[in-house]
């Protein structure tokens, strides 16, 4: 071999060593194997605990038994009603609806809502201007009328210059009547005695015949002072609130049942016991319309005596006796039953006592009856008539259906039941879901309910 000069040797040791080329892979994809086990949890979760919902079900249903009890009853003689019930709204059976009857602004408001007034009270002042000179004028037309008719008369006029001189002094007398009556009018008084229910005036309002009702905000005298043009409506309402009437409606099935002067008991929050009442009046031309689509019809009932602590407005339910029948022998309707097309009770073969009949006569141990056809006729409210196939006193059992939780035990303590609850899934994070709880026995309440599914607290998988 043969040897390098030094220059030879450093161009070798530089000289760059040629290298393969590199190829570069692509990087491998991530799979997501920590989000597809938290899917799969919480669905597994969702199916497990719509199994035990299920079976919670059942056991629950399967825990309760029927169980029948009887009541005994006894046939009885006596008087019995019918009646139709109405609801409707109190209302004063006096009422005064008070507005001004000439023209003007309002200068004075001497009440308030509430306020007790008397007939011929002042209420309200308009100002009276215009009102007075008109009363001066037609004063002065009437002077001067008199005077052109004597006049007529001393000249010996014709008949016919007497008889229209007659005529101006007429009319004269007729137009000063009117404008002081209008005079009058510019006070505003409460026609009744009662209680101030509505005011509708306020000082500075236009009123009468061009400004329509009074239209300020309910207040005491003074009110507002901007001038405002009432609307139309009551201007004053005065309520006498010692006499009352109930505004009542009824159906057409139970309209031809009701008549004038029938009694009736009225049943109000505004009052702790019944008032007594008698239909006033029945309409016979539908007003309104029920929410089923029947047509309705009004009735008014005048409640009794003097009554001092009702309200307009009030709710109440009126029960009108219809009819009243004597002497007539009864048994609950619901101890009638129909067998084969027959109309039965089952009558007792073995009475009870009268003073357990007196307690209800409920009944949990077996009882001897025999099925007896009866015939039925008028029903009084949840008591029908048997015209044959019983004697008073005769007793009739009335079977009833009674539900009862069994005793069910899962730790074997008798008498005591278990719950299970299921709470609901949990949110999406891993194995917190929900929670499925067994709750220890009470005793015999049942199971606990805890609260929902609790947000899950795992590490949240697939980041």
């Amino acid at each position: 071999m043969s040897e390098l000069t030094p220059d030879e040797t450093v161009a070798a040791a530089t000289a760059p060593v040629p290298t393969a080329p590199v190829e570069y892979l692509p990087a491998p994809k991530k799979r997501h194997l920590g989000r597809t086990i938290a899917i799969t949890l919480v669905a597994l979760a969702l199916v497990i605990g719509g199994v035990v919902t299920i079976l919670v079900m059942q056991n629950s249903a399967s825990d309760q038994s029927s169980q029948s009890m009887t009541r005994i009853a006894a046939a009885q003689r006596g008087t019995q009603t019918t009646q139709v019930s109405l609801s409707g709204t109190l209302a004063p059976r006096t009422q005064a609806d008070l507005n001004f009857a000439v023209n003007g602004t309002v200068t004075k408001v001497y009440i308030k809502v509430g306020d007790q007034v008397t007939k011929g009270q002042k209420l309200a002042a308009i100002d009276n201007s215009d009102l007075k000179d008109a009363v001066s004028l037609a004063q002065a037309n009437l002077t001067s009328a008199n005077a052109s008719y004597t006049e007529a008369v001393d000249n010996n006029v014709s008949s016919a210059s007497i008889k229209a001189a007659q005529a101006r002094v007429d009319s004269s007398k007729a137009a000063l009547d009117s404008a002081k009556k209008d005079l009058a009018n510019a006070v505003l008084k409460s026609s009744i005695n009662g209680t101030v229910a509505a005011l509708n005036l306020t000082v500075g309002d236009t009123v009468g015949s061009a400004g329509g009702g009074g239209g300020g905000a309910s207040g005491g005298a003074g009110g507002s002072s901007s001038s405002t043009t009432a609307s139309s409506g009551t201007q004053v309402s005065v309520i006498s609130t010692s006499t009352w009437k109930v505004n009542a409606t009824v159906g057409s099935a139970d309209l031809g049942s009701l008549k004038a002067g029938q009694k009736a008991s009225i049943q109000t929050d505004a009052a702790t016991q019944p008032l007594d009442g008698t239909v006033a009046s029945i309409g016979i031309v539908a007003t309104a319309t029920s929410t089923n689509g029947a047509a309705t019809f009004p009735v008014v009932i005048n409640v009794s005596g003097k009554q001092d602590n009702l309200y307009s407005g009030t709710t109440a339910t009126a029960h009108v006796t219809t009819a009243t029948a004597d002497n007539v022998l009864t048994v609950p309707t619901m101890a009638i039953t129909t067998v084969n097309g027959k109309t039965q009770v089952d009558r007792v073969t073995n009475p009870i006592a009268a003073a357990d009949l007196a307690q209800g006569g409920m009944q949990d141990q077996p009882v001897d009856t025999t099925p007896v056809d009866v015939t039925v006729g008028r029903v009084f409210g949840q008591n029908t008539e048997i015209t044959a196939g019983l004697n008073e006193g005769d007793q009739v059992a009335i079977t009833i259906a009674v539900r009862q939780p069994t005793s069910n035990s899962n730790t074997g303590n008798s008498g005591q039941r278990s719950g299970v609850q299921i709470g609901g899934p949990g949110g999406m994070g891993g194995l917190g879901g929900g929670q499925v709880r067994q709750i220890d026995p009470g005793s015999g309440g049942g199971g606990q309910r805890p609260g929902g599914g609790q947000q899950g607290q795992g590490t949240q998988a697939g980041r």
